[in-house]
């Protein structure tokens, strides 16, 4: 069998070898929103357009791939990898990696990196024209009309089991996941299991090369097949034409087909686009604001919107039957100022700066009377009761089947507003001030001297004003105060005025709209913040569903009254932006007729509004500014991956709204958790900036919400870790910490040291200065007291020389014994006040020379042991010194008057843990010791025992001796003061 002709071939020159067709020309122009090359398209040849999974838009062109977010442009070329600028086919996978098909093979991108598949040797052009995904995740694509898979890095030739031949001309993958290919002259087969197995046949008359397969979106039973002839469906295994109905009707070759979210039919052909929508078909060409161009793909996008690309003409955004637009392509050439709009005579008046122009059908013509005149320089039109047309313009005109009438009186004001009043009358808004019309007489309402720039009637006899200033009253024909809740239009210029069953409106020229309640004698202003396009607004129009519409400088809006206020409606339609002009607004034959700068806008209030549709957000770009340089960071990392140094702390953090249908009217609302709870409120701006971040981990967070109020699915999020400097971080505060305890105890100490010290200083110069104190003491007491005692002793001796009887020489004696007994008890307080003496030694030295001196003249033998130099070094107070001295005197004199003891032995045990042992042993007759408890004597020195907080043992039995030992302690009170 002989091998077809190449059909890419084929297809490229049916492209570029587009058929001339005469077309009828349609007055409308429809809502089309062009992209090309002047707004940064790559070029201007697209052939085939897809969607990444951020809900960017890819356009294959003839100079690469280009990517749009509905602002910016970004381009894949040679120049960054591409093996080819020769893009023919644009697919996104299950994973979010982007296909290209190219006229050198495949590539794919995965938003860093290029990667270009080699295709096998066997496959002689290497065009791949398409490239879908079955269930499974494999790629397939046909290239030279050879189908291949995606194995590793390459391109694996596969085969349609069973097809002789099997030229595979479309491929296509159902909701159900498998893989559907046309066949040359065979029909469609689909793979399942593993196996191809014939889905549809072709009948021999039918075309045998399909271009697309399309499964029907609401019927899966359906499928439409695309053919360079033209399109059919295929339901039940048989198959149909859809368009042309007829094969002979077909004069232009169909290149591309998609069935959109309302399940209309595009065809693409080589002479712009066919829509069949609703029975009937629309074909979409220059003439009425499309291209004549060929049409080489139609997209729908996630969003619902219609795209198709084009040979020649970029691409194009279909923006629905919202509303047409009339401009000079269309018979308003040299009139498309549209001032002023009014019906007559079951047609559309439309005045201009060259005159009245009449629309009957989709026909423009002038309008004149008899004569062939017409007027000029048009302000305004309108309709009275009785049919007249009245035409403001350097003058007041009336016109009717007698023709043109100026109204005399007008000829020097330039009339800018009509009204007729319920009697009848016409009123006119000049620059000089209001006049009305009646009885073929032209009257000034005294006191209206002011520009008058619109007139409403209120009924009755009241007319209100609106001026440069605000608004006036007109009552009985004459002016008087206007309404005080009014005064808040003041200083506002009043382009136009609407009576409504919920109140009156007025356009302002830059404070919006206001609706004045007269039953709450409220007034209320409605503004930019409030969804109006601009605040200034030049006409008030409602169509009789009570819908107002709005004609402001940037385009149109809706208010409706629902539930108890008025609210702006969002624009789902994306209506243009374009400046309307004043008083130019007429409801009429089911539609909104704006007179713009830029033509005639009429609007569909009866069409659906499109579906709410939520943007897409993602974070573009980071930044940390450090050291006066901008560090890009990576968007997608975590925080692990973004840790970013102490003085990094300043970051400018970019996003963007994917929202198609107007990307510019998207807002946004972020956050950064760890530093903010609540999400901002909505703003256009698409970058935020935190100058100084304290160190810690954050999260920012963005949602982006469409001009309707529908908040992305979708968070972007973005987390990052600001490292705190090495003297925040844990360890160091620890440290310092630690460091400043230290300090404190150890400056606590170091003071506590130098009180210590300071006190023991003081301590020992008050030591010092009682040690001088007792030395004295001690000094002037011997020689006061002892010089006077044995000057007595004397005395007394020379006394008992001189007298010779008995009794007077024993009181004498008895005054010597006294007085050196005084004397010895005196050595005991002098030797205690002495500082010499504040030692254990010399305080045993002092108790063997009282044991000494007491049994000197006596039998008993008296003995002490254990006395040494080491006792010098403790150190005993003066209440010590006195206690301990007196308790062995006192026991020494006991031995001596009731012991009737041979031998006394004092002893001082070794100094041992601070404990000093001092005995005193007799070997004389002895006591019961339960006797100790009797005597005074005894009772004081166990009292005086107890002062130095020490004790007494006794140890006698009768006839056996007595062992008496004192045992204290060596402690800081022992010590001397």
């Amino acid at each position: 069998m002989k091998r077809p002709q190449l059909f890419l071939k084929f297809k490229l020159f049916a492209v570029l070898a587009v058929l001339f067709c005469a077309a009828p020309l349609f007055a409308q122009k429809y809502n089309f929103t062009h992209y090309d090359i002047e707004d940064g398209l790559i070029q201007s040849q697209a052939t085939m357009i897809g969607q990444d999974a951020q809900h960017r838009l890819w356009v294959g062109t003839y100079g690469g791939a280009c990517r749009f977010d509905g602002k910016d442009y970004f381009n894949l070329t040679k120049a960054t990898g591409l093996n080819s600028n020769l893009v023919y086919a644009v697919f996104t996978d299950k994973q979010g990696r982007l296909w290209l098909g190219t006229h050198k093979g495949l590539s794919s991108y995965d938003g860093n990196k290029l990667i270009n598949f080699r295709a096998p040797d066997s496959v002689r052009n290497k065009w791949v024209m398409q490239i879908v995904q079955d269930k499974e995740g494999n790629i397939w694509t046909v290239m030279d009309n050879h189908l291949l898979k995606i194995k590793g890095l390459k391109l694996q030739a596969e085969k349609v089991n069973g097809v002789e031949d099997g030229y595979v001309t479309s491929l296509t993958v159902h909701t159900d996941g498998n893989l559907y290919a046309a066949v040359y002259k065979k029909g469609v087969y689909v793979l399942t299991q593993g196996k191809w197995r014939p889905f549809i046949r072709l009948p021999d008359a039918m075309p045998p090369h399909i271009t697309k397969i399309a499964f029907d979106r609401k019927d899966s039973q359906t499928v439409y097949l695309l053919t360079f002839k033209g399109l059919y469906v295929s339901k039940k295994g048989i198959i149909t034409p859809v368009f042309p109905k007829q094969l002979g009707d077909n004069l232009f070759t169909c290149l591309s087909f998609k069935q959109d979210n309302e399940n209309n039919l595009w065809i693409g052909t080589s002479h712009g686009v066919y829509c069949i929508k609703g029975g009937r078909t629309l074909h979409f060409i220059a003439a009425n604001g499309f291209t004549d161009n060929p049409v080489t793909d139609i997209y729908t996008d996630a969003g619902g919107n219609t795209w198709l690309a084009t040979m020649g003409s970029g691409i194009f955004k279909y923006g629905g039957d919202a509303f047409v637009t009339y401009d000079e392509t269309n018979g308003l050439k040299d009139n498309q100022v549209v001032m002023g709009l009014a019906r007559y005579q079951n047609r559309l008046i439309l005045g201009t700066e060259a005159g009245l122009v009449q629309l009957d059908g989709n026909k423009f013509s002038r309008l004149t009377d008899n004569n062939g005149r017409t007027v000029g320089r048009v302000q305004c039109l309108f309709t009275d009761s009785k049919g007249n047309l009245w035409v403001g313009a350097e003058a007041g005109w009336k016109y009717n089947a007698q023709g043109f009438k100026m109204i005399k009186g007008t000829e020097k004001h330039t009339v800018i507003a009509y009204a007729e009043d319920e009697h009848g009358t016409i009123w006119i808004a000049t620059p000089s001030g209001c006049f009305y019309y009646e009885n073929d007489s032209l009257k000034h309402v005294e006191g209206s001297n002011m520009f008058v720039t619109s007139i409403l009637s209120l009924g009755g006899d009241s007319i209100l004003l609106g001026t440069q200033e605000g608004v006036s009253l007109v009552v009985n024909k004459k002016h008087v105060p206007v309404y005080k809740e009014l005064s808040v239009l003041r200083h506002s210029s009043i382009f136009g005025m609407l009576k409504t069953r919920n109140g009156i409106l007025f356009a302002t020229d830059d404070r919006g709209v206001f609706v004045w309640n007269q039953l709450a004698h409220k007034v209320y202003n409605y503004t930019e913040r409030n969804g109006l396009r601009s605040n200034t607004v030049y006409s008030l129009v409602s169509d009789n569903k009570g819908m107002v519409w709005i004609g402001s400088g940037r385009g149109m809006n809706r208010m409706i009254f629902k539930g108890k206020s008025w609210q702006v409606l969002p624009d789902q339609n994306e209506y243009p932006v374009v400046e309307s002009n004043q008083n130019a607004a007429l409801y009429y034959n089911s539609r909104v007729y704006i007179g713009t700068a830029k033509g005639l806008s009429v609007y569909n209030p009866n069409v659906k509004q499109q579906t709410s549709v939520a943007p897409y957000v993602m974070i573009e770009d980071v930044r940390s500014f450090r050291d006066g340089k901008a560090h890009l960071l990576n968007p997608s990392g975590d925080s692990a991956d973004n840790r970013l140094p102490a003085d990094g702390n300043h970051l400018s953090i970019s996003f963007a709204g994917i929202y198609l249908r107007d990307a510019r009217s998207v807002t946004y609302q972020y956050r950064l958790v760890g530093l903010e709870d609540k999400f901002s409120q909505p703003v256009k701006n698409n970058s935020v900036d935190y100058p100084s971040l304290p160190p810690g981990k954050y999260t920012f967070e963005v949602r982006a919400l469409s001009p309707d109020g529908a908040v992305s699915k979708n968070t972007a999020t973005f987390s990052f870790e600001i490292v705190p400097p090495f003297y925040k971080t844990t360890w160091f505060i620890v440290l310092s910490l630690w460091v400043i305890i230290g300090l404190v105890v150890g400056a606590q100490a170091l003071w506590h040291r130098q009180k210590i010290q300071k006190q023991k200083a003081i301590e020992a110069i008050k030591r010092e200065e009682k040690l001088k104190i007792r030395q004295q003491t001690a000094e002037d007491f011997h020689d006061d007291l002892g010089n006077k005692l044995t000057r007595i002793t004397v005395l007394s001796e020379m006394l008992n020389v001189k007298i010779e009887k008995p009794e007077q020489k024993q009181l004498v004696e008895q005054i010597r014994q006294n007085a050196a007994s005084l004397y010895n008890g005196t050595r005991d307080i002098l030797w205690a006040l002495d500082p010499k003496s504040d030692n254990l030694y010399e305080t045993l030295k002092h108790i063997e020379e009282i044991g000494v001196e007491l049994f000197r003249d006596t039998e008993i033998t008296f003995k002490h042991e254990g006395v040494s130099d080491e006792f010098k070094q403790v150190k005993l107070s003066m209440e010590y010194n006195r206690n301990i001295t007196m308790i062995f005197k006192e026991l020494l004199n006991n031995v001596l008057k009731h012991a009737d003891a041979d031998l006394v032995v004092l002893k001082v045990g070794k100094l041992e843990k601070n404990e000093v042992h001092i005995s005193l042993t007799d070997d004389g007759k002895g006591f019961e010791s339960k006797e100790t408890s009797r005597g005074h004597g005894l009772k004081n020195v166990k009292t005086r025992a107890g002062r130095i907080g020490g004790g007494l043992n006794f140890v006698s039995s009768p006839d056996k001796g007595t062992e008496v030992t004192l045992k204290f302690n060596i402690t800081t009170k022992t010590q001397p003061a």
